[in-house]
């Protein structure tokens, strides 16, 4: 676990349930690595850019869990074969979890867009135009 509750109370508030913060915090770290997977481990190294974002996603994805769609708003409605179509988040075509994923983006991107591990930009070797942290040589 990258981050503990403590930490993500004292910064963020503590919109989760601390019974509920390790499963939600655990799919916040897969849905980072994943999208950082190109540019090597993100939790390595202890950054505050990275524990935000964790925090940040896992605020997504719980209130992922806990909202009720069904509760939204109606789109359409037809009265001849009783038919009602809900708005949801997601835009037509796209799953739950494509849904879910471009709001987990939206919220880290925040913190780790300017860190540049969001970056799809190819590197030799799996390094950054510097490599002052291994011996590589490049």
């Amino acid at each position: 676990m990258y981050v503990n509750y403590d930490f993500y109370k004292d910064t963020l508030g503590g919109l989760i349930p601390e019974d509920k913060f390790a499963a939600v915090e655990a799919k916040a770290e897969a849905h980072i690595s994943y999208l950082t997977y190109i540019n090597g481990d993100i939790f390595a190294k202890e950054s505050a850019a990275v524990k935000l974002a964790v925090c940040a996603a896992a605020e997504v994805i719980y209130k992922n869990m806990t909202s009720n769609t069904a509760g939204a708003g109606v789109k359409s409605e037809s009265n001849d074969g009783y038919s009602v179509t809900y708005v949801t988040e997601a835009q037509d075509g796209q799953t739950a979890e494509e849904a879910l994923r471009k709001k987990v983006y939206e919220a880290i991107r925040l913190y780790l867009l300017p860190t540049g591990w969001l970056s799809r930009k190819v590197k030799i070797g799996g390094h950054g135009d510097e490599c002052a942290d291994c011996s590589c040589n490049i």
